[in-house]
C-alpha cells in the first residue's frame, strides 16, 4: 500500500481508510471479533464485512459510509435514537445463538447471556438521515448482557453524559425503553436507568487496569484523562439521578 490512507478519529487509535476498506490495529481479541462478525454477516445489517489482515497484520474490514453525529456538540435525534436502539434490539436476537471461548478485550460482566458490541454510541454508529447505516469499531465486543448494553446505549446516547433537563431525560429514557420493547425483550425505562452507573463504573475501573495489563488503546484513553474525565460526569449524573427516578415512576 503506497499511501498514508486517512486516519480515522476515535481515542483508542490506528484505524486508517483506504477506499472502501478500513485497517486497524489487532490484539488477542481480534480472531474472536472476526469469527462474531462472520456469524452475524448473514443475520444482521449495517456491520462491517471481515476481509482478514494486509501484510503489516491489521485487520481489514469494510468503510460503512454514513453521517457520524458530532457527539460532543449534537445528540441522536428522536428518530436516530430509535434507529439506534432497535437494530440493538435486532443485534441481541441475532447474536443469541453465537457461542465463542475468546479470548475477548471487554471487562468481564457478571452473568452474562450473549455477547455484546459493547461501545454502542454516536461516535461507532452512522446514519443516512435518521436510519441506522452503519455500526463499527467492534473491538470491545464480549460476554455482556442485554441490559449492560441498552444501559451504555443511554449514557451516551440519551445522553446521561449531559443534563438535559430532569423531564428531557426521563422523556429520551422512555423512548429507548419502549423501542428496545418494541422488538426485544420488555425493559423498564427505571430499570434502564438503575443499571446505568454500574455499567459505566465497570468501564472507569477497567480503563487502567487494561492499560496497566499492556493494552496499547486503553493507555490512550488514560492519556486523555481516563477514567478521572468520566467519573465526573458520572458522579454528576448520580447526583440528578433521585430527580429523574421520580418522572418515571409516575404513569
Amino acid at each position: 500500500m503506497t499511501d498514508a490512507g486517512e486516519h480515522l478519529p476515535g481515542n483508542v487509535g490506528g484505524a486508517t481508510r483506504h477506499g472502501d476498506r478500513v485497517y486497524r490495529p489487532t490484539g488477542p481479541w481480534t480472531l474472536a471479533v472476526h469469527a462474531l462478525l462472520r456469524y452475524l454477516t448473514p443475520r444482521l445489517a449495517h456491520i462491517p464485512a471481515v476481509h482478514g489482515f494486509d501484510d503489516a497484520g491489521r485487520e481489514v474490514v469494510d468503510f460503512l459510509p454514513g453521517h457520524v453525529i458530532d457527539h460532543d456538540r449534537q445528540c441522536l435525534s428522536d428518530a436516530q435514537l430509535v434507529s439506534l436502539v432497535t437494530w440493538t434490539a435486532q443485534f441481541h436476537g441475532a447474536v443469541a445463538g453465537f457461542v465463542h471461548p475468546g479470548p475477548w478485550r471487554y471487562f468481564p460482566v457478571a452473568g452474562a447471556t450473549l455477547i455484546g458490541h459493547n461501545d454502542l454510541a454516536p461516535y461507532n454508529v452512522c446514519f443516512d438521515g435518521d436510519e441506522l447505516s452503519g455500526v463499527f469499531d467492534w473491538d470491545l465486543a464480549g460476554p455482556s448482557t442485554p441490559l449492560a448494553e441498552l444501559a451504555f446505549v443511554a449514557w451516551n446516547s440519551a445522553p446521561l453524559t449531559r443534563d438535559l433537563g430532569t423531564v428531557e431525560t426521563a422523556r429520551r429514557l422512555r423512548l429507548i425503553a419502549a423501542a428496545y420493547s418494541s422488538r426485544g425483550s420488555a425493559v423498564d425505562a427505571r430499570e434502564l436507568l438503575q443499571a446505568v452507573p454500574g455499567r459505566v463504573q465497570l468501564m472507569l475501573d477497567g480503563i487502567p487496569a487494561a492499560a496497566a495489563s499492556g493494552d496499547a488503546g486503553m493507555a490512550n484513553l488514560v492519556a486523555l484523562g481516563e477514567p478521572e474525565r468520566s467519573q465526573v460526569v458520572l458522579d454528576a449524573l448520580v447526583s440528578r439521578l433521585p430527580l429523574v427516578y421520580r418522572l418515571l415512576d409516575r404513569p
